[in-house]
């Protein structure tokens, strides 16, 4: 999407969405044109806020995200954009599978009790991507938890879809992963699969995720548990590393979070 979408600085009326003063964000790195409209200020009802813009998304084709707040000049963590046309040559379960490889030790290395029961059911190979789950959350359900959103600086992206909005921005989760695409190609398949919506942007290497169709059962669970123990250091924000505590914390939870080291 160009830049010329972006609304220009100042305040910002969206359908029935009033937004305070914005302005436009340069990324620290790359060409030098903007990639966002931010607001200077937190939004009250932030949450509510971000569902109406999300609304209204196909109109303005621009993808809302809630932003925490980072340390001042930080430009909100938008650091050097990538080229979004590659992630349409990233396969999530290829992704997936390399980055559980990652996270084993060597065969030499491992303790068989400690890795068994990080990553149980599962043997050292990647599980395979969780199956497609159709049931969807209530729409109170969903408002609920949007309810509860802290007030928070709202940003507007020009992309195709929420889960292009990291590569479009430039934030990196991890030095490790090198760039967002990899990120980027499993919120694009979990957007498909659960219905999984980038909502939060913060620093410290933190996303949270809007899920429509969450697992209701914990054998659904498991299998998108192992997603996630690849995918992030530490999930369901509060610090879970391990498959099974994981799997606990999604059977119809309406946000995922992730977190990097």
């Amino acid at each position: 999407m160009a830049t010329n979408s972006l609304p220009a600085e100042g305040e910002l009326r969206i359908g029935a969405v009033v937004l305070p003063v914005g302005r436009r964000v340069v990324p620290m790195d790359g060409a030098g044109e903007p990639v966002a409209w931010v607001t200077a200020e937190p939004v009250p009802d932030a949450g509510l806020a971000w569902s109406a813009l999300s609304d209204a998304r196909q109109e303005t084709g621009l993808v809302p995200i809630l932003l925490t707040s980072g340390e001042e000049g930080e430009d909100h963590f938008f650091y050097s954009p990538a080229d979004v046309s590659q992630l349409d040559d990233l396969d999530a379960g290829d992704v997936l599978a390399g980055l559980w490889e990652g996270r084993m030790p060597s065969e030499e290395d491992e303790d068989d009790d400690h890795w068994a029961a990080i990553r149980r059911p599962f043997s050292r190979r990647f599980p395979g991507l969780a199956p497609h789950e159709d049931t969807k959350l209530s729409m109170a359900q969903l408002h609920e938890a949007l309810r509860s959103l802290p007030a928070a600086p709202i940003g507007l992206v020009p992309a195709a879809r929420p889960a292009d909005v990291l590569p479009t921005v430039g934030w990196l989760a991890s030095d490790q992963l090198q760039t967002q695409l990899p990120v980027a190609a499993i919120l694009r398949s979990w957007e498909a699969r659960f219905g999984a919506r980038l909502l939060a942007v913060g620093p410290g290497a933190q996303i949270r995720l809007l899920v429509e169709r969450p697992p209701r059962t914990a054998e659904a669970a498991q299998a998108i548990a192992a997603e996630h123990f690849a995918f992030c250091d530490e999930c369901a924000g509060q610090g879970l590393r391990d498959v099974p505590r994981i799997t606990a914390s999604l059977v119809n939870a309406p946000t995922w979070t992730f977190w990097w080291d």
